[in-house]
């Protein structure tokens, strides 16, 4: 079993918070997240997009932001274009 990565050591120290977000479609999904993150200093854990039917569902984990700012970082998604809802869904930390 491979030994634990730098991400991994911090991962399980800093808080990640989850935010789950609904856009029109992927590419609007992809977009939206990407103009958010390029203005913020969070650090990605995951990102996955779903395509939904009609829609796409965004799923979105980040570290190093505090629950003001994953709360700031939610409402700037859900003001993108395309984007049809977001939300933090909740946060974590690792012992």
């Amino acid at each position: 079993m491979p030994g634990k990565t730098n991400l991994d050591a911090l991962a399980e120290l800093e808080p990640s918070h989850l935010l789950r977000f609904t856009a029109r479609d992927a590419a609007a999904a992809l977009a939206a997240a990407h103009a958010c993150l390029a203005q913020t200093p969070a650090q990605v854990r995951t990102l996955t997009i779903h395509p939904l039917g009609s829609w796409a569902e965004g799923v979105l984990r980040v570290g190093q932001l505090d629950e003001t700012a994953a709360r700031a970082l939610s409402d700037h998604l859900a003001g993108r274009p395309g984007v049809l809802s977001a939300q933090v869904e909740h946060q974590w930390v690792r012992p």
